[in-house]
């Protein structure tokens, strides 16, 4: 099956075996998102399947990242996850792909919900665009 022409990440899930300090650092920041929600959410995705939390079919920090398109990745300054998205980040750029990073201040897990009400979102969404647009052909 051929791969994507690119892969845009927002507030993205790399670590299902919840390792990164950022889920008790920012624990007081991120307004969306708990350990025990995405506890909850990792046990309704695997629990009883027999998948190991470090599986690289499901963890993305222990895959095997060799061929993939551009990634472009979208995260909240305040939201959880940031420790895991940087470690992706730098997984991707060690294995020689094109990523890019991007904070968005005083974001919360999924940022976009601000969007048309905090200019910092729709200056983020408007990026995306671009940068969608210029690895997709797509000209507006």
């Amino acid at each position: 099956m051929p791969c994507p022409a690119a892969i845009l990440s927002i507030s993205g899930w790399y670590d299902t075996v919840l390792k990164n300090a950022t889920l008790k650092t920012n624990a007081g920041t991120d307004k969306i998102l708990s350990i025990p929600l995405v506890q909850f959410f990792r046990e309704s995705w695997l629990g009883g399947t027999g998948v190991a939390h470090d599986d690289p079919r499901v963890n993305l920090l222990y895959a095997d990242l060799t061929g993939l398109p551009p990634i472009n990745i979208y995260y909240g300054a305040d939201e959880l996850l940031i420790g895991e998205a940087l470690e992706f980040a730098d997984r991707a750029k060690a294995a020689s792909l094109d990523v890019s990073l991007h904070s968005v201040p005083a974001g919360q897990h999924l940022c976009l919900l601000g969007a048309g009400r905090v200019p910092e979102t729709d200056a983020a969404i408007a990026g995306m665009g671009q940068w969608l647009r210029s690895k997709l052909a797509v000209t507006r």
